[in-house]
């Protein structure tokens, strides 16, 4: 969204006059549909690849303990829109979470894409087909280098670290590469839920730190975008995809709500897991939630 009258990448509607601004942090927020763009500064720097700046600990145990548990509440789905299911592609397959909830349910063939070579290695050495994508194309090359032509293709927690201006193009990419065996691909994206408004509400009595977690300042690649259910629609659509079903769901487990945030003292923790366990109740009564998960087919004029 750049400057001042800049558009949104997503629907080229205009972006507010005020954006949030933190130190190493720009949000600017799209007035048509919702979608919110992050500028961060001093990214350039950082380590390349995300594997080698967590190490195994209470955050990742917290964050495998919330992506575990969406996976198999995917994987359920994706086999009640996929007689049959096989031929599964993760983009983005990381530490292979989801894959692992697939095998486990006798999905095969399935395979894995990353950009990071780390992740790569260790979804080989755990079994699975794997591919390195290159950080600046969408993997076209690649996703036409495996073993089988695949039926469905999932991006999970992945588009919100691209570039916002190429992101369309990049999932178009993904889409046209898999050709007429795709039968479904399946999107999740973070969108402003309860621990969002939380955040943005610390962010006005001058606590930033919420809200740079969220976004991830300081790690790469960064969280680059923020969804609504209207802009992660039009970016399907975009691609030739047209929605069938959509969830929403929560983005943390209430008892790992400490580790997840970074509460590294016991007391830190203590409150944090009473936190976690009253932000449990509040998203089951607002239905209020931090991720939206898309499942998409292409439209048959793309075929």
């Amino acid at each position: 969204m750049g400057d001042e009258g800049g558009r949104c990448p997503i629907c080229g509607g205009p972006r507010p006059g005020r954006p949030i601004t933190r130190p190493g942090l720009r949000v600017s927020r799209c007035r048509d549909c919702g979608h919110r763009v992050a500028t961060h500064e001093g990214a350039d720097g950082l380590v390349r690849d995300y594997h080698e700046q967590y190490a195994a600990g209470p955050f990742l145990q917290a964050l495998r303990a919330t992506r575990e548990r969406q996976a198999r509440l995917v994987v359920g789905l994706l086999r009640a829109h996929v007689p049959g299911l096989s031929r599964l592609v993760d983009y983005g397959a990381g530490r292979a979470w989801f894959l692992e909830a697939c095998r486990s349910v006798g999905i095969a063939p399935v395979a894995g894409v990353d950009t990071s070579r780390i992740a790569v290695e260790g979804l080989e050495a755990s079994g699975f087909e794997a591919r390195l994508l290159p950080e600046d194309e969408g993997g076209a090359r690649v996703l036409s280098s495996l073993s089988f032509r695949p039926r469905v293709v999932t991006l999970l927690d992945v588009l919100e670290h691209f570039p916002p201006e190429r992101v369309g193009t990049r999932l178009q990419g993904v889409v046209s590469a898999c050709g007429s065996d795709l039968e479904l691909v399946v999107v999740k994206v973070p969108v402003p839920g309860l621990l969002y408004a939380g955040a943005s509400a610390l962010v006005r009595v001058g606590v930033s730190g919420p809200l740079r977690q969220l976004y991830q300042v300081g790690t790469w690649p960064p969280h680059l975008s923020y969804f609504s259910p209207a802009s992660a629609e039009r970016l399907l659509a975009t691609a030739g995809l047209s929605v069938v079903r959509c969830i929403f769901d929560r983005d943390f487990e209430p008892e790992w709500l400490g580790p997840r945030i970074g509460a590294d003292r016991p007391a830190a923790r203590a409150l944090a897991r009473i936190g976690g366990e009253a932000l449990g109740v509040a998203v089951r009564v607002t239905r209020w939630r931090d991720s939206i998960v898309l499942f998409a087919r292409p439209t048959p004029w793309r075929l």
